[in-house]
């Protein structure tokens, strides 16, 4: 029975670090590459910085790079061209794309009592249109970094062999940069 309980506990441990993620960012780059004030409470938008990382990031790097760089990040191993790709390219470019993910929630807060509205005395809530004219900004800016990511690294192939080599099972990197709007 101990044995079964050390090997469950085990197992789980396991479980956790391999589930471990590094953020590409910190709280400092965001507020240095977008107009985040350094006083929101980076609590409201760590998980937009997550959801970004996943959906953008690891798309425009494919899984065999960003897996390499996660690893990285988490044993405190990045260095070379490697530290260089996340400093110069990957922070811009995740610090625009967490606050395109943000914008449309910056204004609400959810609990247990329900969604709610933030308002404040001394200050106008945006409308809709401001809010989408913010959106389609930093969506602009963050294409421009993802198009530079991507040329860079198609320009420097031998400096990140991963970049090119997925497989089936894995997700290959996306080299279109360009988001057009929706047609209807």
């Amino acid at each position: 029975m101990i044995g079964l309980i050390k090997d469950i506990t085990r197992a789980m441990l396991n479980q956790k670090r391999n589930k471990m993620k590094a953020l590409f960012i910190s709280r400092d780059d965001l507020v240095r590459y977008t107009p985040i004030s350094g006083n929101l409470d980076f609590d409201r938008v760590v998980q937009y910085i997550e959801i970004a990382q996943d959906i953008h990031v690891h798309e425009l790097l494919g899984s065999r790079l960003y897996n390499k760089l996660q690893a990285d990040v988490l044993g405190n191993t990045l260095t070379g061209d490697y530290e260089s790709l996340v400093t110069r390219f990957i922070k811009p470019l995740l610090a625009q794309y967490s606050l395109l993910e943000f914008l449309p929630f910056s204004q609400f807060s959810i609990n247990n009592k329900g969604v709610f509205k933030h308002t404040s005395e001394n200050s106008e809530t945006l409308t809709k249109s401001d809010i989408s004219m913010m959106t389609e900004a930093t969506r602009d800016t963050a294409q421009h970094y993802a198009t530079r990511l991507v040329d860079y690294l198609c320009n420097y192939p031998t400096l990140f062999p991963e970049y090119l080599t997925n497989n089936r099972d894995e997700m290959s990197p996306n080299r279109i940069t360009n988001f057009g709007g929706w047609n209807i």
